[in-house]
């Protein structure tokens, strides 16, 4: 999720993802206390799909959070798709795009059914400029640069935003909806993950 949340909750980034949506995402998840999420999610200043921060594992913290990382990594794959020189970066790109909105729409039902806000002070509005989703060591790279060091990017983020889901957020998520939402944005950006892994593999370093 920057579904996967994909956070990267979206996290993400998903999860992958992305809303499958970050670093978020679907979903990257970093630098929280136990249970938040911030998106390089709660919007910072480094522009990943993180899930960190210091929001409390409630839904609605968790969700709005998500919500971030899932635009967060949306934008971010957006703008990659776009610039990257390698077709199978772009593929990819495109299928971050794809997963991390899909995961980013269920997360706004769930939060409806719930009767959640999206609250932007947890972290549920995020400004749509393409430029504030590009993080700054990738704004100056290029080419075959560019496309190992989005890859690099997208594998940390996920890879933070499932550790961060699963040691920190579901234990202590009560809600039995949002751990559902959870375990499947989990398993959407563990498919990311290892995607990326081997396209890292294939572009070599």
């Amino acid at each position: 999720m920057k579904t996967f949340f994909p956070g990267t909750i979206l996290i993400l980034s998903l999860a992958c993802s992305s809303g499958d949506n970050r670093r978020g995402g679907d979903t990257g998840m970093a630098d929280s206390a136990a249970g938040g999420m911030s998106s390089h999610d709660t919007m910072p200043t480094d522009n990943s799909a993180a899930v960190g921060g210091n929001t409390s594992v409630t839904p609605e913290g968790v969700l709005s959070q998500l919500n971030v990382a899932n635009t967060t990594e949306i934008q971010l794959a957006t703008v990659a798709a776009k610039k990257a020189a390698s077709p199978q970066v772009k593929q990819i790109a495109r299928k971050l795009v794809t997963d991390h909105t899909k995961n980013r729409d269920q997360l706004r039902a769930l939060a409806q059914k719930l009767n959640v806000s999206l609250t932007s002070s947890q972290g549920g509005s995020v400004s749509a400029a393409d430029s504030a989703a590009m993080p700054a060591d990738l704004q100056t790279k290029s080419g075959a640069d560019f496309d190992r060091a989005f890859v690099q990017h997208e594998i940390d983020d996920h890879r933070s935003n499932i550790e961060k889901i699963e040691g920190q957020i579901l234990p202590s998520m009560q809600n039995e909806q949002v751990k559902s939402y959870l375990q499947k944005t989990v398993t959407e950006m563990q498919g990311h993950l290892s995607s990326l892994q081997k396209l890292q593999q294939q572009l070599g370093s």
